[in-house]
């Protein structure tokens, strides 16, 4: 505490500049203090800060607003109590507060102890006060506000009308202030539906006999949710976390008085709104600024309540609208995408317009620029590829960095997003495709650096028969409309083992000579692909082919063919029949070339007049899918530990950092790699992991590592780049020597993330 006392002490002091000088220039600006028990991030806690910002917002630069945010969700108020009022104390003794708004009862507590020491006699507005009676501020002049008077009787009636056959009522409750409230209330209601209902006790579980219990309740039982955000063994939960949890395990209707729990399995209510109660205490705040003795103002103990109900559980029970009470509100209803995001479809629509345009005239544009370089010699045609391939390796490995932090920090925050919105609503489908879109333009930069640094892939199970769908796609938006593209997909799973980009430059390769052969006439290209079986007699189909299963690829023309002469040379490099239309004679030879590396081979059948087959021979890897299918994660389980995150990219720091905070652990993070640095030496034994970028100014990530290490040689080591160029001297034994545990390529997915940090810091 005293080392957290110096440093908010020192960061304040800064402020304090700022403060005195709008006092002097602002005069006649009126200052309000909100004063919020909870963080940024919890639902209730944002839900009335909207509703404070709504009417404040309105009355222009009349007003400065200060929030503060006392984390009492996950500090207790004997912990965190004198700390703040030491903060407080220095950060406003220069401020004079017209009103102070104190929302729920922490904040309340704090400042029936302080206030007069801290703001002198300030007007005190508060919000959201759970079991709020007269004698909490009795004895102290100035305090009003608004009760947070939920209808727990209400929504009880209401679950009992809604489901008239139900004769259980269980209720779930953890061991937080609010939790205990809540469930006193209860208990005082409980003797008035003696006969009607009965009761089942769920409080202060931990989750393990929570979800035992839930899963074993009878059908015709109703859950009555007060609040399970604290475990009787200190394990703290989101409200997403929470209802998620009863709903998921039980899978009976769920009832709560708050609206703010709606969203992840609960059902409706007679329900309170945070922002409701927020906006009325603005109000009353208002009226004090403008003249009125808070004293005259008695407390509210009556707010807006309404039926609210959640559209997908209401879809879920199939309970029609029709059974619903006549003022009910539904909420998360879906609405249609176009009408949603009619201008964002429109521009995108104007867009790709524009693009497709663009495209057309670029292709022309290459297409006649390579007909005139193909006029010129061959050797000075090869000297150019060579050179546009060279400069494209250069731009490649120079733009993967920053790119990959691009991708990562659009994957991190996608999948942030997509966890928000909750599985099943329009935008979470939105989302998915931004995610699938970032995983392409990963797969993208990889393939630009495999195409201009001609290093070899690492092998992956693949998929032909996607990859035959995407090349014919792209084969039919290339070639003259007089050209039939049939594909024939026979194989019951053509699963190779390959890399897909070279095998992907096979397939155009074939096709795109298929083309050739058959531009100046009415065209026929078939792509088959099956599968075959080939025994002690393989050599006879080809010398390269062993006994074994194979995925069997035919690309057949009906083109003039090849001229017999030629055959047997037209997988020799440099030979080709098109010199004078551009023809380098190096695609047969690269195609040939990569099937024999992944232990397959390719064979030629042609016809003079009749056409000609391409037969491609690669074997199956069904081991391999099998592998793949059964190597799963399991269900992700809470982090523990501290981690320093270091990266210069901040936005790939935002959206890392609040991932790794939601996997449960805590989390330290720096922009530049000597702040890191000088925290370790602070702290040396306080971080349990580190996870750096490996290109940073002033010391990179396995400068950093090396330093760190020195300094504390038991923190485990994660190195992640987005510069994937430089892995080539990444070895295994070089990570290992700089105490490197593991090592991750940018942009990557929570699980990747996850699972990684889980291996290290478990091993």
């Amino acid at each position: 505490m005293g080392y957290l006392r110096c440093l908010m002490g020192g960061l304040v002091a800064g402020l304090l500049c700022m403060v005195t000088v709008g006092a002097v220039h602002g005069a006649e600006t009126r200052q309000v203090l909100v004063l919020n028990s909870y963080h940024p991030g919890y639902v209730w806690a944002d839900s009335v800060t909207e509703g404070l910002r709504s009417v404040f917002d309105a009355e222009g630069s009349s007003l400065r607003v200060s929030f503060e945010y006392m984390d009492t969700k996950r500090y207790q108020p004997e912990e965190i109590f004198e700390t703040l009022k030491e903060v407080y104390r220095l950060k406003y003794h220069a401020v004079s507060f017209d009103v102070i708004i104190a929302a729920d009862n922490n904040a309340l507590d704090f400042l029936l102890l302080y206030r007069d020491a801290l703001f002198g006699r300030t007007p005190v507005v508060f919000c959201g006060i759970n079991g709020f009676y007269d004698a909490m501020i009795e004895g102290h002049t100035g305090y009003t506000g608004v009760a947070e008077d939920y209808d727990l009787k209400g929504t009880l009636d209401l679950a009992l009308t809604m489901h008239p056959t139900s004769r259980h009522v269980a209720y779930v409750s953890g061991a937080s202030t609010s939790s205990r409230i809540n469930r006193k209330r209860l208990l005082d209601l409980i003797p008035a539906y003696a006969g009607r209902v009965t009761f089942i006790d769920l409080s202060l579980m931990p989750i393990a006999d929570m979800k035992r219990a839930l899963g074993t309740l009878p059908d015709d039982t109703l859950i009555l949710y007060l609040s399970y955000y604290l475990g009787p063994n200190g394990l703290r939960l989101t409200v997403a976390e929470s209802t998620a949890l009863v709903f998921e395990h039980s899978r009976l209707p769920i009832y709560s008085p708050w609206e703010y729990t709606l969203g992840s399995g609960v059902l409706g209510g007679m329900m309170l709104s945070g922002r409701t109660q927020a906006e009325e205490a603005a109000e009353i705040a208002l009226t004090i600024l403008n003249g009125t003795p808070p004293e005259s103002i008695p407390v509210m103990r009556h707010t807006a309540i309404h039926p609210i109900f959640d559209y997908n559980l209401l879809r879920y029970f199939s309970i029609p609208h029709n059974a619903l009470p006549q003022d009910s509100i539904i909420r998360n209803e879906p609405v249609t995408v176009y009408y949603r995001y009619q201008y964002v479809i429109w521009a995108t629509v104007l867009f790709l317009i524009y693009q497709s345009i663009t495209i057309v005239v670029l292709m022309r544009i290459i297409a006649r620029r390579k007909r005139a370089e193909a006029r010129e010699k061959a050797l000075e045609g090869q000297l150019r590829q060579s050179q546009k391939i060279e400069a494209l390796g250069t731009f490649a490995g120079g733009i993967a960095h920053d790119f990959n932090n691009i991708l990562g920090a659009i994957t991190t925050c996608t999948e942030l997003a997509a966890e928000e919105m909750g599985a099943g609503t329009p935008a979470h489908e939105d989302l998915t495709h931004v995610l699938k879109a970032a995983q392409r333009g990963k797969s993208l930069v990889s393939q630009i650096l495999a195409f201009s640094t001609n290093k070899d892939q690492e092998k992956q199970p693949v998929e032909m028969t996607q990859l035959l769908k995407e090349c014919t796609h792209l084969l039919t938006t290339s070639i003259p409309s007089t050209i039939d593209v049939r594909l024939n997909l026979q194989a019951a799973s053509g699963l190779v083992l390959a890399d897909p980009n070279q095998i992907h430059q096979v397939i155009m390769n074939l096709c795109t000579n298929a083309s050739h052969a058959v531009e100046n006439q009415k065209g026929r290209i078939e792509i088959t692909l099956d599968a075959v079986s080939l025994d002690e007699k393989a050599p006879r189909v080809h010398p390269d082919l062993s006994p074994g299963r194979y995925s069997r690829l035919t690309v057949r023309d009906n083109g003039e063919g090849i001229a017999p002469e030629v055959v047997d040379r037209i997988f020799d490099p440099f030979f080709t029949t098109r010199k004078e239309s551009g023809g380098t004679g190096l695609g047969l030879s690269m195609s040939h070339g990569i099937v024999k590396s992944h232990q397959g081979a390719i064979t030629v059948a042609s016809h003079p007049g009749r056409g000609t087959i391409f037969a491609v021979y690669l074997p199956c890897a069904h081991g391999e899918l099998a592998l793949k299918i059964g190597d799963r994660a399991g269900v992700e389980r809470p982090g523990r530990g501290r981690i320093l995150l270091v990266d210069d990219d901040e936005q790939m720091i935002y959206g890392t950092e609040k991932m790794l905070c939601r996997m449960g652990y805590e989390v330290d993070a720096y922009t530049g790699s000597l702040a890191a640095l000088k925290a370790v030496r602070t702290h040396p034994r306080r971080f349990d992991l580190l996870l750096t970028d490996h290109m940073m100014p002033y010391l990179n990530g396995m400068e950093l590592a090396n330093e760190v290490r020195t300094l504390c040689p038991q923190i485990s080591i994660i190195l992640c780049s987005g510069f994937q160029d430089a892995l080539g001297d990444l070895s295994k034994e070089t990570l290992a020597h700089h105490g490197i545990h593991g090592f991750l390529k940018k942009p990557f997915r929570r699980t990747e993330l996850g699972k990684t940090i889980a291996r290290i810091l478990k091993s």
